[in-house]
């Protein structure tokens, strides 16, 4: 009845509106039924969960559930996500959180999260508690994510401070990424969030990316995060990534930051993907730089490390990096 009504209302030449309508027949409607059902009608009409639901079933429009409880505590709004689940109202339930996550201020955004399972057992997905956080970072302003993240990482939820930085950094612009990563790390939480910032794959794949976000770092005066960024950059990729980057900053006369790049390949970057990276600079013709990175990285590192890089270089580089290391030794 009431998709009739709203479909006649929408085609009137002048009348009172689709909504105005719609409630005006709900109303003739639960009347009309009052003699035959006034003992349910009274019951729905004194319970405001279940009157909630009422107008929710009948306009299908979750927004009178959302009212119902934006304002309630957490305990009350899982108690309604448990009377949804009963009712097998999957979408009434999606439509909760997800409207919760647009609303709630995000200081009460880990309590709730917190009575929610991360994950759910028995398949019934919209009431997991990553998938309210998701959506929370999803469309929320950045400033609002920023400080949720904040407030999961104190409270010792990384795991759901990992799901708004994968998040952000899969579905946001770079702008926003380097936001909540400088964000993070000014309030004294690092380079880390759950395994999520500490995986291999937190930057983005492409070196011009990469030039971005190493601009927007530098504009948030965040000089710290493009060290990380160069130093982290190619692992779990491929080490042509990191040649690639190399060329880019070159492109760009952005000298310094190159440099950043060489050096962590000499002191931090596993031996494997820097025989790899020396290996593609004297296949390009770069034989000075393939020469120099080696030369320093057996300076640096243990005598293991350095015979552990030497053992992958192909023959034509390793002889350089024995000779190198018998200078380092003393040797003839």
């Amino acid at each position: 009845m009431d998709s009739l009504v709203r479909v006649l209302a929408s085609q009137a030449i002048s009348g009172p509106g689709e909504d105005a309508e719609s409630s005006r027949f709900i109303a003739l409607w639960v009347a009309a039924e009052e003699p035959f059902v006034e003992a349910v009608t009274e019951t729905y009409s004194k319970d405001p969960t279940l009157r909630a639901f009422e107008e929710a079933s009948a306009s299908g429009d979750v927004t009178p559930i959302i009212e119902l409880a934006e304002n309630r505590p957490p305990e009350t709004i899982v108690d309604i996500l448990h009377k949804l689940k009963e009712r097998n109202w999957v979408n009434f339930a999606k439509g909760l959180l997800e409207g919760l996550a647009e609303r709630l201020p995000p200081s009460r955004v880990p309590a709730l999260a917190s009575l929610l399972p991360p994950s759910s057992d028995d398949g019934w997905f919209p009431a997991e508690g990553r998938i309210f956080v998701g959506a929370f970072a999803r469309v929320r302003p950045i400033f609002d994510v920023c400080q949720l993240a904040d407030l999961m990482m104190r409270a010792g939820a990384t795991g759901y401070a990992a799901t708004l930085v994968r998040v952000v950094r899969d579905e946001r612009s770079l702008a926003e990424i380097a936001g909540l990563l400088v964000s993070l790390h000014k309030r004294g939480h690092g380079w880390k969030v759950g395994n999520t910032w500490n995986s291999d794959d937190v930057w983005p794949a492409s070196p011009s990316a990469v030039l971005l976000l190493i601009r927007e770092f530098l504009s948030l005066g965040c000089p710290e995060g493009v060290s990380t960024l160069v130093a982290r950059y190619g692992s779990g990729h491929s080490s042509k990534h990191r040649w690639d980057l190399y060329q880019l900053l070159g492109e760009k006369e952005m000298w310094d930051i190159r440099e950043g790049l060489i050096q962590s390949l000499v002191e931090l970057v596993a031996e494997r993907e820097v025989a790899e990276f020396v290996t593609i600079a004297a296949s390009a013709g770069d034989e000075e730089l393939s020469s120099r990175v080696i030369r320093d990285l057996v300076s640096f590192r243990s005598w293991g490390n350095a015979s552990n890089f030497i053992q992958l270089l192909p023959p034509e580089l390793e002889a350089i990096a024995t000779e190198s290391r018998k200078r380092v030794e003393g040797g003839p």
